[in-house]
């Protein structure tokens, strides 16, 4: 009997799904947080972290690899409006 072909496979953990979108981007690169949040979606529908705690997860690993983040996973509803007192115009 083979006790190995009884035991039944480890689900992938949300770390092992951000390492695996991460995987096909270099040093160097700009990941967007929308793309990497669909791509982890799409590896694993049943993944229920919340968009803001993969995100934190995908910061955290792309940064450790030397990549750049680019924020966009927020639909323009949901983003904060500048303060009045904040000028993006030289």
């Amino acid at each position: 009997m083979d006790v190995a072909a009884e035991m039944p496979v480890a689900a992938s953990t949300v770390q092992d799904l951000v390492t695996f979108a991460l995987s096909k981007f270099r040093a160097g690169d700009t990941v967007s947080t929308r793309a990497m949040l669909d791509a982890i979606r799409r590896s694993d529908p049943a993944c229920d972290e919340s968009d803001d705690h993969l995100v934190e997860l995908i910061v955290m690993a792309a940064i450790g690899k030397t990549m750049g983040v680019v924020f966009d996973h927020r639909s323009p509803d949901e983003r904060l409006p500048l303060s009045e007192g904040i000028s993006l115009r030289a």
